[in-house]
């Protein structure tokens, strides 16, 4: 009898383990709040720029993946977001490039007050607006060093806090590489690379991207590569007000 209901738990373990692996196969990559690549069954990739500490990178990038016939995504801090600026920052939303938030300063998510954190995530949206000139709802958020944990190892309290903006994820990477040798065997289907505005992740990128495409990889902004349309523009510019949002993250 024993026998028996151990070859039936075994049969049954068996199935599971299919179906879970089954529907790993199919994920999509946007199971978890943390994302951290698309789904590894397409051939698309995202290669992402953040900081935008040394601006002169940044339009260098595009110029380069221009010449490919690519785009990619930047996640700029919004106290390098200037006025100077606003003509190139609109020709890159305008050849398809998509631009995402990586906080208005570079200081961590790790446990701070969530009027602060509110801040930071507004301010960033109202300086993106006001550059622009028009109103551009961007869709991705990156924390400051990938971290929205507590000291106690939780984050409940401040996915919260991002869900109650807007933002349905944080977006993270599996691929942090700057020797292009390297980063080629890294990337695989789905793949988010993480790079920064600066000479030694250009010059990664002169080298890696070629690779890419000769890999057969597509690199695409962080919305294609899940499957949205470009983030909606409109007239209205969007105005942080903390009153907005004080009863969402109580």
């Amino acid at each position: 009898m024993r026998k028996r209901i151990a070859a039936a738990a075994l049969c049954l373990l068996m199935l599971l383990a299919g179906a879970c692996s089954a529907f790993a196969e199919g994920e999509t990559g946007l199971e978890q709040f943390h994302v951290r690549h698309g789904s590894r069954e397409s051939k698309k990739i995202a290669i992402t720029m953040d900081d935008v500490y040394e601006r002169e990178w940044v339009w260098k990038a595009a110029d380069l993946c221009r010449e490919y016939g690519i785009r990619m995504t930047f996640f700029p801090i919004g106290i390098n977001l200037h006025e100077e600026d606003a003509e190139n920052w609109r020709q890159l939303v305008a050849d398809g490039f998509e631009i995402g938030s990586h906080s208005n300063r570079h200081e961590s998510f790790h446990d701070i007050d969530r009027r602060i954190a509110i801040g930071r995530l507004g301010t960033f949206q109202e300086t993106l607006d006001r550059v622009l000139g028009f109103h551009y709802e961007v869709r991705w958020f990156r924390p400051p060093f990938g971290n929205i944990v507590n000291e106690d190892g939780s984050y409940d309290a401040m996915r919260k806090l991002i869900l109650a903006f807007g933002y349905e994820h944080v977006l993270l990477w599996d691929v942090s590489q700057t020797d292009p040798q390297l980063a080629i065997g890294k990337v695989r289907n789905g793949s988010v690379l993480l790079y920064h505005a600066r000479h030694k992740d250009y010059a990664c990128l002169e080298v890696l991207i070629p690779q890419l495409l000769e890999a057969g990889f597509e690199p695409v902004t962080v919305s294609e590569l899940f499957g949205y349309p470009p983030p909606e523009t409109g007239e209205e510019l969007y105005v942080y007000n903390w009153e907005d949002y004080k009863d969402k993250v109580r």
